[in-house]
């Protein structure tokens, strides 16, 4: 083995166990891990200032903390902080190679940034990952990606597979709506935005913009008003409540 190979095996090893040329102790490694602990239980009870200062504290003490930088950037994630969340969540998977939920957010911070095919690239590994336990998630991203880029045909594939795995996949069934529609499969793209209704939280209401939107096509037009109405009333003064309420009141345009 060359010089230049044996230092940057040597300089690789000891950025993982630095941090600003101090060595990480087996005692700083353990408060780092009762830090990331307590700012998991913050998470859990909702205290967001409480989860960043102790995610701090246990950074600092060991940057090489996956599971406190996938933390991190799943808050950064709430934010809609994407290039954060998505440098915290390259360092998690830096540290920890098979930390496979920071796999999967980073495939869905990737599909918000517009990077699809890095996207799917980044996702991909995890649907034939017989230890990753959510693959109905890594599914339904994949396909969402493929949608995102156009190809309906391995989006349909992959969210098929995804409502196939977890019937009451609410979002998977949403998204497979909407690749049915645009693949003019009208019966299929119904059932699957019914599927996600009979599953959605009372708050839920895209799929009923769709379906108004199908029948509104149908020249089923009473039809299509009641469903932007009620669409409309859930989701108030969002912006895809806005779209409903002008569909709704006759501004039936795509």
């Amino acid at each position: 083995m060359g010089r230049t190979i044996r230092f940057a095996l040597f300089l690789a090893v000891s950025l993982a166990l630095c941090s600003c040329g101090r060595t990480i102790s087996p005692d700083d490694q353990l408060a780092s891990e009762y830090h990331y602990k307590l700012a998991r239980n913050y998470y859990n009870d909702h205290n967001i200032a409480m989860t960043q200062r102790e995610l701090h504290e246990s950074l600092t003490l060991d940057p090489s903390n996956a599971e406190a930088r996938h933390l991190k950037g799943f808050l950064m994630m709430g934010l809609r902080d994407w290039e954060g969340a998505a440098h915290e969540f390259r360092l998690a998977l830096q540290f920890q190679p098979d930390l496979r939920e920071a796999r999967n957010n980073l495939g869905v911070v990737l599909i918000e940034q517009g990077n699809y095919e890095e996207a799917i690239e980044t996702i991909e590994p995890l649907i034939s990952d017989p230890l990753y336990g959510m693959q109905y998630i890594a599914q339904g991203n994949l396909g969402l990606a493929y949608m995102k880029l156009g190809d309906l045909e391995n989006a349909r594939k992959h969210l098929e597979m995804a409502v196939f795995l977890l019937p009451s996949f609410v979002l998977g069934n949403n998204n497979l709506g909407i690749v049915y529609m645009k693949m003019n499969r009208t019966r299929d793209a119904l059932e699957a935005f019914e599927r996600a209704l009979k599953h959605a939280p009372k708050n839920y209401a895209e799929p009923m913009y769709w379906i108004g939107v199908i029948y509104q096509k149908a020249g089923r037009y009473e039809e299509a008003v009641a469903s932007f109405t009620r669409c409309a009333e859930i989701l108030g003064d969002t912006p895809l409540g806005k779209r409903c309420a002008a569909r709704a009141a006759g501004d039936l345009l795509e």
